[in-house]
């Protein structure tokens, strides 16, 4: 079987990124609205968590996977960012080889 880092691309990363920031602010709501002490609450507090320890897992492994010199924009530092968001670049030509995450920029 071969390596996780290998089944997990730098596209892949960004989309994972994306549901994880997508998801803990849906829950955020939740943590915030539900009566302090209900099992909704502790249940969205749990999830956050979770969610957190997730998101630090992949980010390290985005770092083991994806090398300096293959991030030029320093975009990997962005994927599990809160706060960051990152657009698909459809414009990109064969001159983003050495980029892996050419065909990303981010937002705003």
């Amino acid at each position: 079987m071969p390596p996780l880092t290998s089944r997990i691309t730098p596209d892949d990363h960004v989309a994972i990124g994306a549901s994880i920031k997508a998801a803990q602010a849906g829950i955020l709501i939740v943590t915030r609205q539900a009566p302090l002490g209900s099992t909704v609450q502790q249940e969205a507090v749990a999830a956050m968590a979770c969610l957190e320890r997730l998101r630090t897992t992949l980010d390290n492994l985005l770092f083991l996977h994806v090398h300096e010199d293959l991030d030029p924009r320093q975009i990997r530092h962005m994927v599990y960012c809160p706060g960051a968001s990152l657009r698909h670049d459809y414009s990109v030509g064969e001159e983003g080889m050495q980029d892996a995450f050419a065909h990303w920029e981010l937002e705003g």
